[in-house]
């Protein structure tokens, strides 16, 4: 905390030195979102998880920005977020969450400093993200817990991969940059991480490989074809002693329509610590996402404050049991600048160890977002 203090407070002081050179601009705002679903289990499943289900997400964002001219910016940033009744704790402090970050933007690029997501992240292209639910880690498993992904007070382990991004250390604190805009439409990122744990990404706080770097570089391009609108990203990524990792996505749109997916693959070579071998006790097979693939795809349609998607979600651990696979049906209606309403049904298919271990079943879900 001490850390991210000082350094909001060098860029106030950054500010405050050239105050008579340029332009300030501050911002606030915020967003509350609740949900209600039912979920429905399979009668196989031998879970006796609630039917009833109440998640809520509050969020808010503070902006201080300072225009040194036309081409040159330099801004300090906090996100903050708080859930209730979450299945995952997806924080970077378990029930709540803060992003502490800066933003230099010159005509050279952008540069990124702080608690943020890396490039391949902020970069990356899969099937389209509408509705309440997200495609890459889904919150459905608010309403279907998924055995193959954990982080709770018992500890955190993903058997499985969670997202076609390359989410491993999540808001981990990192230096990133991305390129300006060139040959009409592709832009290049890179990340450094220095250690790569963050309770909002998948390591697991006992891991052996807990404060190694990582390393993340991803590509963008879009561009025009016919009357088709058209972007994909590349991102690869090393986390040392952990995992390399490779994505690739697409998105085609074309009046109102638009079909994308992605794929993920991660790989643990022989340089690497092994799989399940944390440093204390953790929970079997913690990490089985080192060595594992995902993918998505989904086709969504949008016509004024109407929007609705079909997604399909799939990941596995290379040679284990653990397997998921989600489909979802979400909408969302923008009733006016501060109300959202959304709809979801989704029906998800987790396969962990044992039978008794799994489940499977369905989700009806309704809900309000409210920005302020």
């Amino acid at each position: 905390m001490i850390k991210k203090t000082l350094a909001t407070a060098c860029l106030l002081s950054i500010f405050s030195i050239n105050a008579n050179a340029g332009e300030w601009h501050f911002e606030a705002f915020g967003k509350a979102k609740t949900l209600y679903g039912y979920s429905a289990l399979d009668s196989s499943s031998s879970r006796s998880d609630s039917h009833n289900h109440l998640p809520t997400r509050l969020s808010a964002s503070l902006i201080a920005q300072y225009h040194f001219s036309e081409d040159y910016q330099l801004g300090a940033y906090v996100d903050l977020s708080y859930g209730i009744d979450q299945q995952l704790k997806d924080y970077n402090h378990g029930n709540w969450g803060e992003e502490v970050y800066g933003i230099f933007d010159s005509p050279y690029g952008k540069l990124i400093f702080g608690q943020s997501y890396n490039a391949a992240y902020q970069l990356g292209v899969s099937a389209p993200d509408i509705g309440v639910l997200g495609v890459n880690q889904s919150d459905v498993v608010n309403f279907i817990a998924n055995p193959n992904w954990q982080r709770n007070s018992l500890g955190t382990g993903y058997r499985t991969l969670n997202s076609t991004d390359i989410n491993t250390d999540g808001t981990a604190p990192k230096i990133t940059y991305i390129s300006p805009e060139f040959n009409e439409g592709t832009m290049l990122g890179f990340s450094y991480v220095p250690n790569t744990y963050s309770r909002d990404g998948l390591v697991n706080r006992h891991a052996s490989y807990k404060y190694k770097s990582g390393y993340i570089a991803s590509v963008y391009h879009s561009g025009e074809l016919a009357d088709l609108s058209l972007s994909g990203s590349l991102g690869v990524a090393y986390f040392d002693d952990n995992d390399t990792e490779f994505s690739a996505g697409f998105n085609v749109y074309r009046k109102g329509w638009t079909l994308g997916g992605g794929v993920r693959r991660t790989w643990v070579n022989h340089y690497d610590e092994s799989i399940n071998k944390p440093t204390r006790d953790a929970i079997e097979y913690f990490d089985g996402y080192r060595d594992a693939w995902a993918y998505n795809v989904g086709l969504s349609y949008e016509i004024g404050p109407l929007k609705a998607a079909l997604t399909y979600f799939y990941s596995k651990a290379d040679g284990q049991d653990y397997e998921d696979e989600i489909i979802q049906l979400s909408g969302s209606y923008q009733y006016n600048r501060y109300i959202d309403f959304y709809t979801a049904v989704a029906h998800a298919r987790f396969e962990g160890q044992t039978s008794e271990d799994s489940n499977k079943g369905y989700a009806y879900i309704a809900g309000v977002g409210i920005k302020f």
